[in-house]
């Protein structure tokens, strides 16, 4: 920008240059760390908490997303929180993450018959912790699980449905349902059952890596085939694939799965 600054005595002006304005930081929003001890797990869960920049202007009601596994570094430096909340970041997402800690215990959390009692303290303890304390709409939950977490977020689905739905969206990211493959289905057909024929208002998104080495791919696409086979009326049924590893495709599953629920 180019200003005029007088000059006394001829009227005229000298062209003075000044430095450009410095342009301010992107907002990135605030990260509340907490803890929460569970009475029906017996365990103290470390939990962050992302809230987005535009939280703090209004006082609308936010979409939360709840990510197992938040402490895990499966790729990388960064924890699984960490890249979320680089991705909502980002693409400027207006929800709130809650991160969760414990993934020393996920195979007694996310596997049955730990995920129980691990099933109770997310919906009948952490949900309400967070509830009490942020604005959010209870309408429009997410749960995001990979590999044994991913196993869990699907299988959660199973618990709840149809009248007891405490998530709206479930992403399960490469599920390593060959770990309870006699579980998982016998809860499924537990569900299907328990529907009979009416609606199930949610989205399931069941993501893969396009490989099979190395990877539990091809478990994926089985129990997708099971659930699209049973026509469930209102199901939102989504297989989604990735040309990356079995972690590796964890971030960009959910970024995909982002741009599709909240644009």
């Amino acid at each position: 920008m180019i200003l005029l600054s007088g000059c006394g005595g001829s009227g005229e002006g000298e062209a003075t240059p000044q430095p450009p304005a410095a342009t301010p930081p992107p907002a990135t929003g605030r990260v509340v760390s907490a803890v929460v001890s569970s009475s029906t797990t017996g365990y103290t869960y470390n939990i962050s908490i992302y809230v987005p920049p535009s939280y703090e202007t209004g006082s609308a009601s936010y979409p939360t997303i709840y990510v197992l596994d938040g402490d895990a570094r499966f790729v990388g430096a960064d924890t699984r929180m960490d890249s979320f909340t680089g991705i909502l970041q980002r693409r400027g997402t207006n929800a709130i993450l809650i991160g969760i800690g414990g993934t020393a215990r996920r195979q007694t959390d996310f596997n049955f018959p730990g995920a129980y009692a691990y099933h109770d303290f997310l919906t009948l303890e952490l949900i309400p912790f967070v509830e009490a304390r942020f604005r959010t709409d209870p309408k429009k939950r997410m749960l995001s699980g990979l590999s044994t977490s991913g196993t869990f977020a699907a299988t959660a689905l199973f618990l709840e449905a149809p009248n007891k739905l405490s998530f709206t969206y479930f992403l399960s990211a490469e599920g390593a349902f060959w770990q309870q493959l006699g579980t998982v289905q016998s809860l499924e057909q537990g569900m299907f059952d328990a529907v009979a024929g009416n609606d199930l208002p949610v989205t399931l998104i069941l993501a893969r890596s396009s490989r099979s080495a190395g990877t539990n791919a091809q478990y994926v696409a089985d129990l997708y085939l099971r659930i699209s086979g049973r026509s469930y009326a209102g199901l939102q049924l989504l297989e989604t694939v990735f040309p990356f590893g079995h972690t590796e495709m964890d971030s960009p599953a959910f970024e995909d799965a982002i741009a599709r629920i909240f644009g």
